[in-house]
C-alpha cells in the first residue's frame, strides 16, 4: 500500500506580489499537452508549493522539487512581472504550461519525467527551475 505523503512548502511572498487573483489552489493549469503530463485538480496526493518573485528576487524557491506521479505543484507569485513557462531552453516553450496573469497556478503530474520551467522575462538571469516526477 502507498503511504500518503504532504510536503508542503510555506514562503512568505511580498505584498508586491499581489495577494490575490488568478486561478484558485487545485484549478486546471494552462495551455499544451504532451510530455505525458496533465493538468487539472489534485486526486488527494501531496500538494507542493513553489514561490518566486517579490522578497526571493529572481528565483524560485525551491528552484528544484521532486514529487510523486499524480501530486500537484502550485507556483505561488506575480505572473504578470514572471511569466511561468515549461521547457528547458529560454524563449523555446515545450507547450506543457504557461502563464501570463495572476498569481496562484496549479499543476498536476501524471508521467515520470523531469520538467524544467523558467520566467519568460528572467530567464537569461538565472530564474529557472525544474520539477522531477518519480
Amino acid at each position: 500500500m502507498r503511504k500518503a505523503r504532504s510536503i508542503i512548502v510555506w514562503v512568505l511572498i511580498a505584498t508586491a506580489c499581489g495577494a490575490s487573483g488568478g486561478a484558485s489552489p487545485g484549478a486546471a493549469g494552462g495551455g499544451g499537452g504532451g510530455g505525458g503530463a496533465g493538468s487539472g485538480g489534485s486526486t488527494g496526493a501531496s500538494a507542493d508549493a513553489i514561490a518566486f518573485g517579490g522578497s526571493l528576487g529572481l528565483a524560485y524557491s525551491p528552484a528544484s522539487l521532486t514529487v510523486k506521479v499524480g501530486d500537484t505543484v502550485t507556483w505561488q507569485g506575480d505572473f504578470t512581472t514572471h511569466p511561468l513557462v515549461s521547457g528547458a531552453t529560454c524563449g523555446h516553450p515545450d507547450g506543457l504550461f504557461a502563464t501570463g496573469t495572476g498569481t496562484i497556478f496549479s499543476f498536476t503530474f501524471t508521467a515520470p519525467g523531469t520538467y524544467p520551467y523558467y520566467c519568460d522575462v528572467h530567464c537569461s538571469l538565472g530564474m529557472t527551475g525544474v520539477v522531477t516526477v518519480e
